[in-house]
């Protein structure tokens, strides 16, 4: 078994939607992220606050000096795309935001998402109203210079993990689990030039750092040998940990509105998926979810709209892509008015006799 490597001499500092769950998993060999503490700076969810701000600050280099200190950078463009596709149905984080974004748009044009790689590490809160400043980038990088942080770079992963390997003690199981996976996102090629440049300005600073620390990362890289590390994983692994607390929907969809019209079914679906059949499969989960959600939505609702146009578009052979179709038809077609919650409300009834998982075949001698 690959042994724990948490130890004094390792701290990893994990930025939000840098791949740090999965390097955190690995070097505890643990099936998901540990609780943040003195080795693993990462937020704390009560207080939404990350626990690095130490790290950085001048007055402790020496407590830091003999620690092994790593950390994961990520293209500004990129990192925010990833962090809106994840967060922006989860209320306990947007409605920290004044006023709350309605869309992407909105959404880097807050000042409270502007530069978080750098208000992570100096102790800010998720979303803070105190902004970050250049000084706040000075004392980063005075801390990567003085106490010598590692830093990688989530475009170029294995290769870091290689680089905090030869400078430190950490070593690396030869098969990794990618344990965390948006999706559903829009990639940097699918946003226009115009929404490119308004990130890149409003999030100079953290462009700033991630530039600063890219060269340093390719200066110390240049003799570095890369480890043979396989990496393991698709979006259906991920399924079934982000089913546990959240509707499969949730990755398209604008509005929860919908999902709260026939709550009970929703939870019947989940509950009857994970805890009665008892799938085991990412890709069989969001099949059998597929087929019981149009099943009820032709039973109960077979003349509107919104049911006409996923019996029409809604019929992708992969089933996570024909979720995704489904959460746009209902995008397009369900708005919270009083007409559309009368149409819709409770009317979806759970039929457990519809899905029945898939079993192995056996041969009988």
């Amino acid at each position: 078994m690959y042994k724990k490597q948490i130890k004094k001499s390792n701290i990893f500092i994990h930025i939000p939607k840098t791949g740090g769950t999965t390097i955190n998993c690995a070097m505890n060999n643990s099936e998901w992220q540990t609780t943040p503490d003195f080795n693993y700076r990462h937020i704390d969810y009560k207080t939404k606050r990350s626990n690095s701000a130490d790290i950085f600050n001048p007055l402790k280099y020496e407590l830091y000096e003999q620690h092994n200190i790593f950390m994961l950078l990520r293209h500004p463009i990129d990192r925010l795309l990833s962090e809106y596709s994840f967060i922006k149905t989860r209320q306990e984080f947007m409605n920290l935001i004044k006023p709350t974004p309605k869309d992407f748009d909105s959404y880097i044009k807050s000042k409270q998402t502007q530069n978080y790689m750098i208000g992570f590490l100096v102790g800010k809160r998720m979303y803070d109203t105190s902004f970050v400043d250049r000084d706040d980038l000075e004392l980063v990088k005075n801390a990567i210079r003085n106490i010598n942080i590692k830093v990688g770079i989530f475009e170029q992963y294995a290769a870091s993990l290689s680089y905090f390997s030869e400078y430190s003690n950490l070593k690396w199981p030869k098969k990794i689990d990618i344990k965390r996976i948006t999706l559903n996102r829009p990639t940097v090629a699918d946003i226009s030039e115009e929404t490119k440049l308004l990130i890149l300005k409003n999030n100079a600073l953290d462009l700033d750092l991630y530039q600063y620390a890219l060269d340093i990362f390719n200066s110390k890289t240049k003799n570095v040998s890369n480890k043979k590390v396989q990496f393991k994983g698709n979006k259906y692994d991920y399924v079934l940990k982000f089913t546990q607390r959240f509707n499969i929907l949730e990755t398209t969809l604008t509005s929860l509105d919908f999902l709260k019209t026939n709550a009970l079914f929703f939870d019947n679906l989940n509950n009857h998926l994970h805890h009665v059949i008892r799938v085991k499969d990412g890709k069989n989960y969001v099949a059998l979810w597929n087929k019981a959600f149009i099943n009820a939505l032709k039973n109960s609702c077979s003349n509107t709209s919104l049911c006409n146009d996923i019996i029409t578009n809604a019929i992708h052979g992969d089933p996570l892509t024909q979720n995704i179709q489904i959460g746009n038809c209902i995008n397009r077609n369900f708005k919270a008015t009083t007409k559309n919650i009368k149409l819709f409300q409770n009317k979806l009834i759970f039929d457990p006799t519809v899905i029945k998982p898939k079993t192995k075949n056996f041969k009988w001698f």
